[in-house]
């Protein structure tokens, strides 16, 4: 069983619960024992990671960044106008734009420094407090994964995809922390946000379409 077949309780206590999680990170970050698991990491990638780690984590960071959520995006635009599947459309962008307009704000409430001790990119300008790579790669590579999940009959297939989605996400999460732009809370704390914004599309998306079904 996938997100996309799901049920409407199911996907309220994935929403709640993502949201759940997400609070309590936020209320506790600044906290022993997060703060001191964020300072130390911090402190250990950038006196002993490795410069192949580095390397390895930048293709995953990608997948969460624009070049990857904005490539995704054509790629999902192009053809879900082709099959005129408008609340499809509706759905994958409000995962996408909508996702990242929630981080935007979160960022400028929460004002968050990134880790400084030695990132081996350019520390990007926005706030750390969550991870927009980590939320980005859940609700876009997740409502992407819906999609084409209920477009595939074939049920090896589907399990091929939710594998990949699964460990992309982790992937692209973990990088941030490798590449040390990001403390562990921001990462877990956008994986949170990510999920409970991609199940809350899920329901919006379920209840339209049972509407149309009525009328």
């Amino acid at each position: 069983m996938t997100l996309c077949h799901l049920g409407t309780r199911a996907l309220t206590t994935i929403t709640a619960v993502s949201i759940g999680g997400f609070v309590l990170l936020a209320a506790a970050y600044e906290r022993d024992p997060l703060a001191a698991v964020d300072r130390e990491t911090a402190e250990w990638v950038a006196a002993s990671m490795p410069s192949w780690a580095d390397w390895l984590a930048r293709p995953p960071s990608w997948l969460g960044g624009w070049i990857g959520v904005t490539a995704l995006a054509l790629v999902f635009c192009v053809v879900l106008v082709r099959e005129r599947a408008w609340l499809d459309l509706a759905f994958f962008l409000t995962a996408v734009a909508g996702s990242q307009i929630v981080v935007a704000l979160l960022k400028a409430w929460f004002d968050r420094p990134r880790p400084h001790l030695g990132s081996v990119i350019a520390l990007p300008s926005s706030a750390a407090f969550p991870s927009g790579h980590a939320t980005a790669v859940v609700a876009s590579l997740g409502a992407g994964a819906v999609l084409v999940a209920e477009r595939i009959p074939s049920q090896r297939a589907r399990v091929w995809l939710w594998t990949f989605v699964v460990i992309g996400g982790l992937a692209a999460g973990v990088s941030r922390v490798v590449l040390d732009v990001h403390y562990v809370t921001d990462v877990i704390a956008g994986w949170c946000l990510g999920l409970a914004w991609l199940a809350a599309g899920l329901l919006a998306r379920e209840r339209i379409q049972g509407q149309r079904e009525e009328v």
